[in-house]
């Protein structure tokens, strides 16, 4: 089969140290009401964020919204701007679904986190304990790499975000004498036989080495530990949090674009069903949900509460290895930096012509992301799509 053209989920540049960091802030507990009652320009909030995604449009975007969640936690404040669909008069809602990309990927290290609490593997788990078809292909570089390596990218995995990664993987499947596997869980099966079988891309347990392919693998442990599909678990364990998401393109979602500049953006073309299978559908660990904005303010909640010392649902050991990250490293679907004094987590996420980025305070105080139905990189690889995301959410964050 042929490869497309495509760069999946890369790592992007997070909230580079040149723009305006955010500023601290203190909020007062209680309701929403109160909270507005404490602090009455919350009640101007929305109008805030509302200019903020008008001027990222201006930048070229074709649609924007901006979120923040003070304290309490009880109220998303959001902003949109820009249309659902570039050429079409339907504006950008809030109520739209939009693709996080590798924004989900703290999710999936949250649910391991949840098994690995119920007792049905452990975060030194290795590979070839779960995966009994491995041992006799295992190169020996991986024998002892753990599942909390791939959450945190020091398995030593390759990216698998490249055309010529994608190519290599046509290259496997050609060969292959059995029929090719039929349900996403075969799939990463298969993948994990690739993988596994080639030399570490860098020494596991090493420098960081960001890969979608720890994660899909990570997903196939959770499979084998579970007794159920990577999906079928994600939206069970999702939806005693609160959180209604999709795995794939809702009805009336909007439409994604791509392109190296405003002038040159066009539709993000779906992959070929040959390739989504794999792409869309085996990787799914790695970053593939759809989520309105106000979900995604829940599953920040979330993360506020327990930061707080307050009721939660995430798993105990997923909350206290955040709070130890130190700042500039990786763990579990977030980096940890030091923003004007503040500890605080933040991602970035970019799949199927949109782009995401998230700040959240590590004192549960602040909570502030944006999405954009906008995928952009230039020719050296810096993308104007992030610049105004990123200038969005420092801004957002500097109330």
């Amino acid at each position: 089969m042929s490869t497309p053209h495509l760069r999946r989920r890369a790592f992007l540049p997070l909230l580079p140290a040149c723009l305006l960091p955010a500023a601290v802030l203190s909020a007062c507990g209680g309701s929403a009401e109160r909270e507005e009652l404490l602090r009455p320009e919350l009640l101007q909030e929305e109008a805030r964020l509302s200019e903020l995604a008008q001027a990222a449009v201006a930048t070229g975007l074709v649609g924007a919204m901006f979120g923040s969640q003070f304290e309490g936690a009880h109220k998303l404040y959001l902003g949109c701007a820009g249309l659902s669909q570039q050429g079409q008069n339907t504006a950008l809602s809030r109520h739209h679904a939009m693709q996080l990309g590798s924004l989900g990927k703290s999710m999936t290290a949250a649910l391991a986190a949840e098994l690995v609490r119920q007792g049905k593997l452990r975060w030194d788990s290795r590979p070839a304990e779960l995966l009994p078809d491995l041992p006799p292909i295992l190169h020996p570089g991986y024998a002892n790499i753990t599942l909390r390596q791939m959450l945190d990218h020091r398995s030593g995995m390759p990216a698998f975000q490249e055309p010529s990664e994608l190519a290599e993987l046509a290259d496997y499947l050609a060969i292959q004498t059995e029929p090719l596997p039929q349900t996403d869980r075969e799939r990463r099966r298969l993948l994990a036989r690739w993988v596994l079988a080639s030399p570490p891309a860098t020494a596991p347990g090493g420098e960081l080495l960001y890969s979608n392919a720890g994660y899909t693998l990570a997903g196939a442990m959770l499979e084998a530990a579970s007794g159920q599909d990577f999906n079928t678990l994600l939206l069970h364990w999702a939806r005693g949090l609160g959180l209604d998401f999709a795995l794939s393109p809702p009805t009336h979602a909007p439409q994604g674009h791509v392109g190296p500049k405003p002038q040159a953006l066009k539709p993000y073309q779906a992959l070929a069903p040959e390739w989504s299978v794999w792409v869309d559908g085996a990787l799914q660990p790695s970053g593939n949900v759809w989520l309105s904005a106000a979900g995604y303010g829940r599953w920040l909640a979330e993360h506020q509460r327990a930061f707080q010392g307050h009721s939660h649902g995430l798993a105990p050991d997923y909350i206290q290895a955040l709070r130890q990250l130190p700042a500039g490293e990786y763990s579990l679907g977030w980096v940890a930096m030091e923003i004007k004094g503040k500890r605080s987590l933040v991602h970035t996420g970019a799949y199927a012509g949109f782009m995401s980025m998230v700040l959240l305070q590590l004192d549960g105080k602040r909570a502030c992301f944006g999405l954009s139905n906008t995928e952009g990189n230039n020719e050296v690889g810096d993308s104007w799509v992030l610049d105004a995301l990123n200038h969005g959410v420092l801004h957002a964050a500097d109330h």
